[in-house]
């Protein structure tokens, strides 16, 4: 079993070099670390050649549907991911320390997880839950949240968890199995930010995986909430994403959009 882990610079090379994630994720040989760098920065690629990780940059701009995509199938046909080994989504603006990293492989050594996230923190303290799983929205949910800052889909983690075909997970820390990922047709790429991972859970669940939780595997998510900017272009992104997720056919929606990865990566 091997792990390789997928982040996504949207000019986030600072916040990647500050926080020292890929370096502690470099000492560990079950770990291999791809990073794709939106808008080409060149210390984030001396940063990344220094510790280990497969740095990739991109000619043109793309989604994070996309991206994450691209970064699969990189680690599919360019590093010989096998089906049995795990594909993990991470944010850039994520820290994990040693202790949770071991715990993690831990975890992923008996083979049982199909879909997997951690329990994510906005703060090193521990104090505050990140809201990384939530109850699956309704149209209306969003309007809510966003003008009442209603937080009615949110689950409160210390009362536990509801089944897990009723919550989804965001993908700042999601951990899949490879072979999964790719029967499911990886995100959906018609997101371009916002709304695949409430997509992917809702077709994983649709598909009979279960969505377990890693208590013990802890994280920080320094998120900055670009989305509640009005007018800016993450809102923009945000609320398209929330049209296609509401009113779209899911089940149909990945398998159309996946063979525009497939295709850059036939052999």
């Amino acid at each position: 079993m091997h792990i390789f882990i997928s982040i996504v610079s949207h000019r986030h090379h600072d916040v990647i070099i500050n926080l020292s994630t890929i370096k502690t994720l470099s000492k560990y040989d079950e770990i291999t670390v791809v990073c794709r760098d939106n808008v080409p920065v060149g210390k984030l690629k001396k940063y990344c050649d220094k510790y280990g990780a497969h740095y990739i940059e991109n000619a043109n701009e793309q989604g994070f549907s996309a991206n994450n995509n691209a970064n699969y199938m990189h680690c599919k046909f360019e590093l010989g991911m096998e089906e049995d080994d795990y594909f993990i989504l991470l944010n850039p603006d994520v820290f994990i320390t040693k202790s949770n990293i071991q715990k993690l492989i831990e975890n992923l050594k008996k083979g049982t997880t199909d879909v997997g996230v951690a329990n994510l923190y906005l703060d090193r303290e521990e104090m505050v839950h990140d809201d990384n799983i939530r109850l699956y929205p309704k149209f209306s949910s969003f309007i809510k949240t966003y003008l009442l800052n209603d937080r009615s889909t949110m689950v409160n983690r210390q009362q536990g968890l509801p089944p897990s075909k009723e919550y989804w997970a965001s993908c700042a820390f999601m951990i899949v199995k490879a072979g999964i990922y790719n029967q499911l047709n990886g995100l959906d790429e018609r997101y371009y930010m916002y709304c695949e991972d409430i997509d992917f859970s809702f077709r994983a669940n649709k598909a009979g995986f279960t969505l377990e939780y890693f208590e013990d595997v802890k994280a920080v998510h320094f998120r900055r909430c670009s989305s509640k900017q009005f007018l800016s272009k993450y809102f923009f992104w945000h609320v398209q994403s929330v049209f296609k997720y509401s009113f779209s056919k899911k089940q149909e929606s990945a398998s159309n959009s996946s063979l525009k990865y497939q295709n850059r990566y036939k052999k």
